[in-house]
């Protein structure tokens, strides 16, 4: 495939995921990065712009890739693309914001850690933005490009006044974040933090954050703590496995035709399960009991 062939099939969303593009991507790196570079940074230049675009999917892919590539000339401009107000960061990358951004953050990082430090004490960013520029001081730690004692110190900022002290989710990620590294030092910021109210005692109780930060409690595993194959990072995300059995596409007439009478009662689908009470003391990092598969953190524990 072209360069011009890759971007193409990798601009908008199709609900087929362009694993041939991506391959191909991957395969001209060199070729393919100044464009991806280009778009990022006019994606940066006008987020508000570019979000407006429906279905667009290039911004997601180009910093996945960037990411993959350890490009650090990114690092800058994605840190500027997603700093846009209100739900321009959600409109241009989805869930990505609350999934996967800290760790692209760390693959672009260019060893300058003033981006990250402004965006997680801008209050007009996305407060899952913020929540991700402090987590990428984690991933930073775990990946090796950042020696344990300066995360701790960059975390201590943000609790000694580098935050606005009122109840925030940043908060509720700062104080994970503690754990996650984790953090003895910061105990005693962690429990003013609750003791003040900034922190939600239901999106991470202060006991289970206790036993993470003193080493008794479910550690915080990152096994691929950096961005890697983009295809294996993306290929099972939902969006690209319709459960519908007709998918939202153009049939021809003849085909529509042939499809099987609608039933004339559709049974309603069964209730969900009932969420966890949230009283339960569940671990951050032990399994949702929804069921879901993911972290309780990352599912009902959110």
């Amino acid at each position: 495939m072209t360069i011009p062939e890759i971007l193409k099939e990798l601009e908008f969303y199709t609900r087929r995921f362009p694993v041939e593009a991506l391959q191909a991507a991957v395969a001209q790196r060199e070729a393919i990065t100044p464009e991806l570079l280009g778009f990022i940074e006019k994606a940066a230049a006008d987020p508000v712009k570019f979000a407006a675009q429906q279905d667009c999917m290039l911004p997601v892919f180009a910093i996945y890739l960037l990411a993959f590539f350890r490009e650090k000339r990114a690092y800058p401009a994605i840190v500027k693309m997603v700093s846009g107000p209100g739900d321009t960061p959600s409109d241009l990358i989805g869930d990505t914001v609350a999934e996967g951004l800290h760790r692209i953050f760390a693959s672009v990082y260019d060893g300058d850690p003033g981006p990250l430090q402004r965006l997680a004490a801008n209050e007009k960013a996305d407060e899952f933005v913020r929540g991700a520029a402090i987590n990428a001081f984690v991933v930073l730690g775990h990946s090796g490009q950042m020696p344990r004692e300066d995360v701790v110190r960059h975390l201590q900022s943000f609790f000694r006044g580098g935050l606005q002290r009122e109840p925030h989710e940043v908060w509720n990620a700062l104080v994970c974040a503690a754990a996650d590294l984790p953090a003895p030092e910061l105990l005693e910021d962690v429990r003013q933090a609750y003791r003040d109210d900034l922190a939600d005692e239901y999106y991470a109780d202060l006991e289970g954050i206790e036993q993470n930060i003193m080493g008794s409690g479910s550690p915080y595993r990152l096994e691929n703590p950096l961005i890697g194959d983009p295809v294996a990072e993306m290929e099972g995300w939902a969006c690209f496995h319709d459960e519908d059995k007709f998918p939202n596409v153009a049939f021809p007439a003849a085909a529509i035709e042939n499809l099987p009478p609608e039933p004339d009662f559709i049974p309603p689908p069964p209730p969900p399960p009932p969420r966890p009470a949230r009283s339960t003391k569940i671990g951050r990092n032990e399994p949702c009991p929804c069921g879901s598969g993911k972290k309780h953190k990352k599912c009902c524990g959110k």
